[in-house]
């Protein structure tokens, strides 16, 4: 039986939590004895109940910070993976990756790469912190036995700087709605196109570009919906005009997905969205702005279209002319062949595999 911890912040209903959960979701229970390690405060307490229900340890720590683990007081976290004897620790984050560098045992030590550091640290932190975060990351990052980029965008910027460094696309489980939302709740044509987006409304997701855009450039017969809060929230309620609905956060994005036709992002940088992995698996077309993993995602269609890329690097004058471009092309997207092309080419299952492949080998090799 292979003892495996996964060590994140704290599991609840955003990207790098979907990822663990999948993971965790497709091993053989047979071969794996499975922990969940959270750090912080932040826990979704349902899907803690879940995971314990179907056998899966979870240490939930009581005494750690951010400002704790970054001047080495992780005495909690130390003691757990001291104590259960573990044969493979996987990391998710800047702070989970310090603290499993930390680690003297003899366990293997493998994490995913969630994001660019280089664009994403800089975006939440300023140029002078994310420079200190960068180099303690990397230090880390070199400590580890594995490092497996979630898409192939972040394996090609991490290989520059880190030995045995991987990519592993992330996957999902096609995303099926828990409820019904109708175009007629919310006061939108039936034969109208309707964009959406689901993330947080922050610079980083570049929602203002987005909405200032699509407010000056849809036609008649377009609409967008925004599914998510954050610190722009407020910049947006300006900008919009009745052709933007303002949802707020919603636990069930799948049943907006329904009533949609494109799903939309103008972010900055992305490690690989899932939520653009869950609007495809429910057969939108995409209109994505263009940054590395959006460009890897539209050119893995290999002759499926899959939709359009555009430049926010000006004043919206790309966004302009795509959005023609779109409009010409809509009728080729097929909802059907995308389902199918998620399926196959960004399932959970395929995710799954692929780490466990990964455990196996890393099992394999001496020290």
């Amino acid at each position: 039986m292979i003892r495996i911890a996964f060590v994140i912040n704290y599991i609840t209903n955003n990207g790098p939590s979907n990822v663990v959960l999948d993971i965790i979701r497709n091993l053989d229970r047979e071969q794996y004895n499975i922990s969940l390690i959270t750090l912080f405060e932040g826990n979704d307490d349902q899907i803690v109940a879940d995971l314990q229900e179907n056998g899966v340890k979870v240490f939930l720590c009581k005494t750690l910070s951010r400002g704790k683990c970054l001047l080495g007081k992780d005495r909690e976290f130390q003691e757990i993976v001291q104590r259960e004897g573990l044969d493979i620790i996987h990391s998710h984050g800047f702070i989970p990756d310090i603290l499993c560098s930390r680690i003297k045992t003899s366990v293997r030590k493998v994490t995913t790469l969630h994001n660019n550091m280089f664009e994403d640290y800089v975006q939440t932190y300023g140029k002078v912190k994310a420079k200190i975060f960068i180099k303690m990351h990397i230090d880390a990052l070199k400590k580890m036995d594995c490092r497996v980029g979630c898409s192939k965008s972040v394996y090609q910027v991490m290989r520059k700087y880190l030995k045995n460094v991987i990519f592993i696309r992330n996957g999902i489980k096609p995303k099926i709605a828990k409820h019904t939302v109708t175009r007629k709740e919310l006061d939108i044509p039936e034969d109208a196109v309707v964009f959406v987006f689901s993330g947080g409304l922050s610079f980083g997701k570049n929602v203002q570009f987005l909405t200032q855009n699509f407010v000056q450039y849809h036609n008649k017969d377009e609409y967008l919906l925004l599914l998510g809060d954050g610190p722009e929230r407020e910049a947006c309620e300006q900008m919009v005009d009745d052709h933007v609905k303002l949802l707020g956060f919603q636990d069930d994005p799948a049943a907006y997905y329904n009533i949609s036709n494109i799903y939309a992002s103008a972010s900055r940088s992305e490690g690989f969205s899932i939520s653009v992995l869950e609007a495809l698996s429910c057969g939108l077309g995409l209109f994505l702005s263009d940054i590395p993993s959006h460009r890897e995602v539209i050119d893995m269609g290999k002759g499926l279209y899959l939709g359009e890329i555009f430049s926010i690097n000006d004043n919206g004058e790309k966004f302009k002319d795509k959005i023609k471009v779109f409009r010409e092309t809509i009728a080729h997207i097929n909802k059907d062949d995308i389902k199918v092309f998620q399926r196959k080419k960004l399932s959970d299952v395929s995710m799954a595999t692929s780490y466990e492949i990964l455990y196996r080998n890393l099992l394999k090799k001496e020290r």
